[in-house]
């Protein structure tokens, strides 16, 4: 029986399907850097999040003015801002918004002495706002919320004179809010909450006459809260906290020791739960600004600062403090049934490993991968035929790793078709591609026929198991008609194996089945 792969191979274009490039545009780490200012009116109390690489900033307000209610995006690429549709509820501040997959959430807030608990959902693509089911408990001003995987989060708050402690769940796919067991601490309002993998993070915040800087960890698998590190700096209320990568970072606020604004600036570790205070926020010091994080960077800006004009529109781009070089420029390079070959340009001195994760857009959990960073592609497999996945890749270094990069979307054929290309693989129609198995399946002893281009290039033929593990491999100077004769010392056990074949002109992949 004879088995010929489908070949990838393209010409170079300057669109690429699947390709997605991230700007590389070098940053020194552990600094701020001022963007275009916010592109509404100044003000304080608003909320922000992101989605696909761009960042949302709307409502919030600035007395003694009605709040207000426009929407902005932000292109971190072009540094530039662009109205959207306005917030379809009422005007308001105080209020929550997080991103779930590729819609944003927003909801509960104050205006003019209404507490509000109503939700809305923001589709990006279609440029409208959804009413979804109501927040799950009481009304509430200057709660927190942040997601995990496909779920939301939002709890604690105040409607005055009450403080919460409640925490609820929102599962958009069931419109539906449960709740989950109380903040382990005090009840409060004016905290920062942000996730970290698959773990949720809320600390500071006030209850009169008291400033808070307990710290704490949610486990959704649980619905279980574990007390951490106490925040680093002074206890605080109106700070702003997102995450980057595999670390989460706090600052600005009141504080308590003199209730004026602050500009100190914490990174905390979860896996060693220690907190470090990293370089001042660039702008002025301040209460009530936004931040959110897009890739490796971290942003914020907006809020009250304490000389006039008193609200703020200017807008600030972090680097976070490592010297662990991101990946960058992230495709799918090719996708069947049942696996893919994920690409990046090659990395610079000093990583270690590189490990990506990914996930269907329904799961809550990543399952990952490392690797060693002499190839700059990965190969995944045990995915589900017709199924959407994303994917997120990272750098890891000797004392620090780089925030994960996301990479484009894929989606799993539902047979084994096989699509996707890279732009940097050069093909000429008239050449010939071509891989043969004799026999296949086979005990584990088996000829590989390859029709490679006439000129001599390094070939490199690497087989991989169910698991991605490497099992054999073999490289050479090959060209035109080859024929190799393989017999496995190591006695391979039954299944799916997958053969690729990579040169600097071509990439061959092929199925061989091993039985006993």
């Amino acid at each position: 029986m004879k088995i010929f792969t489908q070949i990838l191979v393209a010409c170079l274009f300057s669109e690429i399907m699947f390709a997605q490039h991230i700007n590389t545009a070098l940053s020194t780490p552990n600094t701020w850097t001022q963007k275009a200012d916010f592109g509404g009116a100044d003000r304080g109390y608003a909320v922000g999040f992101s989605i696909n690489g761009k960042g949302y900033l709307g409502t919030g307000g600035k007395y003694p003015d009605p709040p207000y209610k426009d929407f902005w995006e932000y292109d971190p690429v072009t540094d530039t801002w662009t109205q959207k549709a306005d917030f379809a509820g009422t005007a308001r501040m105080y209020a929550v918004a997080f991103s779930i997959g590729s819609k944003g959430y927003l909801g509960t807030g104050y205006n003019d002495g209404t507490v509000y608990k109503d939700f809305w959902e923001y589709d990006p693509t279609t440029n409208l706002w959804t009413q979804k089911a109501d927040f799950g408990g009481p009304p509430r001003s200057f709660a927190i919320g942040f997601s995990i995987g496909n779920k939301g989060y939002l709890g604690t708050g105040s409607n005055y004179p009450y403080y919460y402690k409640d925490f609820w769940e929102y599962d958009p796919a069931g419109d539906k809010w449960t709740q989950k067991k109380d903040f382990g601490g005090d009840a409060r309002a004016y905290a920062v909450g942000f996730s970290i993998d698959n773990k949720g993070y809320l600390g500071t915040g006030y209850t009169y006459p008291s400033y808070y800087k307990d710290f704490w960890e949610y486990d959704p698998a649980n619905d279980a809260w574990t007390q951490k590190a106490d925040f680093g700096g002074n206890s605080r209320a109106y700070a702003v906290g997102f995450s980057i990568g595999g670390k989460g970072y706090l600052g600005t606020g009141d504080i308590s020791i003199s209730s004026y604004p602050s500009k100190d600036f914490w990174e905390y570790d979860p896996a060693t739960n220690n907190w470090s205070q990293k370089a001042d926020f660039g702008g002025a010091a301040r209460g009530y600004a936004v931040g959110f994080s897009i890739n490796s960077k971290g942003y914020l800006g907006t809020g009250d600062i304490s000389a006039s004009p008193y609200h703020a529109k200017d807008f600030w781009e972090y680097t976070p403090g490592n010297n662990c070089p991101a990946p960058t420029d992230l495709k799918v390079l090719r996708v069947s049934d049942t696996y893919a070959i994920l690409k990046w340009d090659d990395i610079g001195g000093g990583v270690l490993k590189l490990q990506v994760r990914y996930r269907t857009l329904n799961e809550t959990s990543w399952t990952k991968q490392r690797r060693n960073p002499d190839h700059n592609w990965m190969y995944i497999n045990k995915l589900i035929p017709n199924t959407t996945y994303r994917w997120q890749l990272r750098s890891l270094c000797a004392e620090d790793t780089s925030g994960w990069i996301a990479g484009p979307n894929f989606t799993t054929t539902s047979s084994v078709v096989l699509s996707g290309i890279s732009g940097d693989l050069n093909y000429k129609a008239a050449e010939s591609f071509a891989i043969q198995i004799t026999p296949n399946p086979n005990k584990g002893n088996f000829t590989i026929h390859l029709q490679l281009p006439a000129k001599d290039a390094l070939t490199t033929l690497t087989l991989y198991n169910s698991f991605g593990e490497r099992i054999w491999q073999q490289a050479g100077m090959l060209s035109g008609t080859v024929t190799k004769n393989i017999v496995l010392d190591n006695k391979p056990a039954t299944g799916i194996y997958v053969l690729y074949i990579e040169r600097s002109d071509m990439i061959l992949t092929q199925k061989i089945v091993i039985s006993k």
